[in-house]
């Protein structure tokens, strides 16, 4: 027990919730007193709070979500080596890759131009790269042919 830890909580990702914007922190009464004296002076509205509370009730949907995530995760990351990208290893529900042979930034273009969004970053010093959220098992497939289609076309 410490006085001075502060755990945060973004319920956007493992429980679905970005839309609602629902987040906690836990601490000791004395830390959140201080806390709540610069807080935003909006709350949750009823709607946020019964939606966050009906995910915190739900552990087994958690776990299975969890798991989910993780298991189209490792399979993206799997199929983007297939291609020749080089993959960072991920906990996160997105993935970041890079390739030695293509331009990040036409990847992303010829990926958007088929209504795919993913993130075409690059940062000076770091360089560029594409971050890629972790979707559904459909949409993954879909990203795969078309950069099936993307890398087909590099190649001639």
């Amino acid at each position: 027990r410490s006085d001075r830890i502060i755990v945060t909580r973004s319920m956007s990702k493992s429980y679905a919730l970005a839309g609602i914007r629902f987040g906690f922190a836990v601490a000791q009464p004395a830390v959140i007193e201080q806390l709540a004296k610069v807080k935003d002076s909006y709350n949750c509205d009823a709607i946020a709070i019964a939606a966050a509370t009906a995910a915190i009730g739900d552990q087994d949907w958690l776990r299975k979500n969890q798991s989910s995530i993780r298991a189209t995760r490792a399979r993206l990351a799997n199929q983007l080596r297939q291609f020749g990208f080089s993959v960072v290893d991920s906990q996160a529900n997105f993935v970041w890759c890079t390739h030695s042979n293509y331009s990040h930034k036409e990847i992303y273009e010829s990926l958007r131009e088929r209504s795919i969004l993913i993130r075409f970053m690059s940062y000076s010093g770091w360089g560029d790269g594409l971050r890629i959220t972790v979707g559904t098992d459909a949409e993954i497939d879909v990203l795969h042919d078309a950069l099936e289609d993307i890398m087909r076309e590099k190649k001639q």
